[in-house]
């Protein structure tokens, strides 16, 4: 076995026509990666292991924009993570090097051939390449994990296709089935294939302050080009990180939606944080959905909803007690 050779974990983008990487030889899996469930994670540990096998650093190759925002831009936000919440997870996995590939025509119009000569081999050295078995790409998506296993035993990459992670009822774990769990506040199905709670994270927006007014501060993100989930109340915890680079491990109660008994200033995640109240705007929040209490509702008045949000607080203090 040769020595692990060690490279500080690392982001990068990469497009067709870009030099190629100095990264030498590498481990690589390949694929959308969005939501970096456990069928995702069965893949990467494959690729870990041979990584650990062979000594050479283990790369995650991805695609940005999603080819689904690329084709069907008009359709409603619908990832499970930001950028740098998938980077996060990736790089708790043990990758090295993630390469977000820019999926524009010229990527879109490589034929499968092209695509592994000029993308995988030339321009990253994969030398070992693990995808799940339904992976497929190349113009059209014509290329398939077998076609492209035969390619690598002509061009020395070494294909390893992956068997699809089924969960207890054998149904394929993948991220169509959590987008869909999430849609009906499915929120322990979501986390049973996700492999942790889904989340929603970004800097702490303005809000128009109302909550403070209500005795409820909240702290807002916008959902950006995230998947909403259920409109309504979750009870959730938290991971903060203040402006001196602190972390804090906190919990709390969210409203995802629109919030109709006040304004519609278009979805937010509006968080009211327990027994915590600091200057927060600009700072990274992470909340982690744990259990939805109820949908979203219209109220009479702000006294009627400052009462609901009480009840709403103290069930979910008593669920993550």
């Amino acid at each position: 076995m040769t020595k692990h050779q060690h490279v500080q974990p690392h982001s990068l983008d990469w497009a067709v026509g870009d030099p190629p990487l100095s990264l030498g030889d590498l481990v690589c899996a390949i694929g959308n990666f969005d939501g970096v469930h456990k069928g995702h994670q069965v893949v990467l540990a494959a690729a870990r292991s041979c990584s650990q096998a062979t000594g050479l650093p283990l790369a995650v190759v991805t695609f940005t924009p999603h080819p689904r925002q690329y084709f069907r831009p008009s359709d409603p936000p619908f990832l499970l993570q930001n950028r740098a919440s998938k980077d996060s997870c990736l790089e708790a996995l043990g990758v090295s090097v993630i390469i977000h590939v820019q999926f524009d025509k010229t990527l879109q119009q490589l034929s499968p051939e092209a695509f592994v000569t000029s993308v995988l081999i030339e321009g990253f050295s994969v030398k070992h390449l693990f995808a799940g078995a339904d992976f497929a790409f190349g113009k059209e998506r014509a290329g398939t994990m077998a076609s492209l296993a035969e390619m690598g035993q002509h061009l020395g990459v070494n294909v390893q296709p992956v068997l699809l992670c089924t969960d207890e009822n054998q149904q394929a774990v993948s991220s169509s089935r959590i987008r869909a769990a999430l849609r009906e506040g499915q929120v322990e199905l979501a986390r049973d294939m996700l492999g942790r709670p889904a989340c929603v994270s970004g800097a702490v927006m303005m809000g128009d302050q109302r909550g403070r007014l209500l005795d409820f501060p909240t702290a807002n993100l916008g959902l950006g080009d995230c998947l909403e989930p259920a409109f309504g109340v979750y009870a959730v915890t938290a991971e903060l990180v203040d402006k001196t680079g602190q972390t804090h491990q906190l919990k709390g109660v969210t409203n995802i939606g629109r919030r109709p008994t006040v304004n519609d200033r278009g979805v937010l995640a509006e968080t009211h944080l327990f027994d915590f109240d600091e200057d927060i705007y600009g700072c990274l929040l992470t909340i982690h959905l744990q259990a939805f209490l109820r949908p979203e509702q219209k109220f009479d008045g702000l006294d009627a909803l400052r009462d609901q949000i009480a009840k709403d607080a103290a069930q979910a203090r008593q669920i993550l007690k």
